[in-house]
């Protein structure tokens, strides 16, 4: 995984605006109680109108945890997907679509903590990841059609389920470290470190 392209003007400016956005939400939510983050209260907060919230997010829930309505496709899969390392490939993809959510490990922390005092919100996030594993594991199963290693069809769903599983719980090991870390690592740096555990895992139940 090299690291990501610069952002163009237009680019660091949505950037720029949902981050804004995203504080204003945690913030009110912290400081008045989550029945207080209305969207025209977020709006206001981060000095956008409501209908420039909804280019960002589709309710307040999404705002506050940081979350996007992401399909996941094979052909997300396959522009990672090189020299058949699919570890690799899934833990691209899956933060591909967190990286909206890793601004600074102070947000994430922050958002942890609302979490647990509404745990409305966290049944929401599950949901939204349980999406995007299901999109992951049926884009992976279309890679393994290609791979001799999963020459049996039927073994490749339960597989993929499986590879997707791990690499979501490696992804998400290397998240804790970088909060605990105040955020000094790249997302690059995410990337090596959560292959490094996933192969570690398989590597060591052999």
């Amino acid at each position: 995984m090299g690291s990501p392209p610069a952002l163009g003007l237009r680019d660091r400016k949505r950037a720029e605006t949902r981050a804004n956005l995203e504080r204003a939400a945690t913030g009110i939510v912290l400081r008045h109680g989550l029945d207080h983050a209305t969207i025209d209260a977020i709006s206001e907060s981060a000095d956008v109108s409501p209908r420039t919230f909804f280019n960002y997010f589709d309710c307040k829930e999404d705002a506050i945890l940081g979350t996007q309505n992401v399909e996941v496709t094979e052909e997300m899969v396959r522009a990672h997907h090189r020299e058949g390392d699919l570890i690799s490939s899934i833990v691209g993809v899956l933060l591909d679509v967190m990286a909206p959510t890793l601004g600074s490990a102070a947000l994430h922390a922050v958002r942890v903590q609302i979490a647990r005092e509404y745990p409305e919100l966290f049944s929401r996030k599950m949901a939204q990841m349980t999406r995007i594993m299901d999109g992951l594991a049926v884009a992976v199963r279309s890679l393994m059609a290609d791979d001799p290693r999963f020459s049996d069809e039927e073994s490749r769903a339960p597989l993929a389920d499986s590879i997707v599983a791990l690499c979501g719980s490696a992804v998400r090991t290397a998240i804790r470290e970088w909060v605990a870390a105040g955020s000094t690592t790249t997302v690059l740096e995410i990337h090596e470190r959560a292959v490094g555990l996933a192969r570690d895992v398989v590597a060591l139940l052999r």
